[in-house]
């Protein structure tokens, strides 16, 4: 059975970033998936977007990153998608609107799981310091998993003070998953694929390389 046509929404107080530009603009901190990837996107892949409210109010956030669900691509380039999230920021957004974008708009895509030889739902332990960070973290090593739901990875920024781990673990380390951690820092899809070793960021060449390890 055909499924009834859902018209897109048309934005009257929010418009959808340009992450294309902002990319070029600061490449090192607002990395985004490559050209080839956001024009050959799936139904059903997930994409992340950034609404933003226009005009920006007074005060207070003016946007928020949202995932959307890819419905159908359209013969022009663009596409269209059901949004996923509930809308904090924008409220005349409701979760499951149907969506508008093209391929500059996207942020950010979800690992397909059959593109991944790790398991994204796994656990790493990464500093506080590290996603503090503008950019990459600056080191990231394996060891024997824990137990089943650890990966076995822990991410630092790198520059940590010997007496950084000694304390509060609550306040210096986050728990994140490896899909995460990925969605924030897709350099890091390498090192996880390696799955073993130790690796140092290189911003010259934006990608890590193994240190340690075989």
């Amino acid at each position: 059975m055909t499924e009834p046509a859902t018209p897109s929404i048309v934005p009257a107080d929010w418009g959808l970033l340009d992450a294309e530009s902002q990319h070029a603009a600061f490449p090192d901190t607002f990395p985004i998936p490559s050209a080839d990837e956001r024009a050959a996107l799936r139904t059903g892949d997930m994409v992340k977007l950034v609404f933003v409210l226009d005009p920006p109010p007074t005060e207070g956030p003016n946007a928020e990153r949202m995932w959307v669900e890819v419905r159908s691509a359209q013969p022009d380039g663009t596409y269209d998608g059901w949004l996923t999230n509930t809308p904090v920021v924008i409220t005349s957004l409701e979760s499951s609107s149907l969506v508008a974008f093209e391929p500059r708009h996207v942020a950010g895509i979800a690992l397909r799981r059959d593109e991944v030889t790790f398991d994204v739902a796994l656990k790493a332990v990464v500093s506080a310091r590290a996603l503090a960070l503008k950019g990459p973290p600056g080191w990231a090593g394996h060891d024997e998993p824990l137990d089943e739901r650890d990966s076995g990875w822990s991410v630092t920024a790198g520059n940590e003070p010997d007496d950084y781990f000694s304390g509060d673990a609550g306040t210096a380390t986050k728990v994140l998953t490896l899909g995460e951690l990925v969605q924030r820092y897709p350099a890091l899809v390498e090192v996880f694929q390696a799955g073993e070793g130790e690796w140092a960021y290189r911003p010259e060449h934006r990608r890590y390389v193994r240190i340690k390890g075989t």
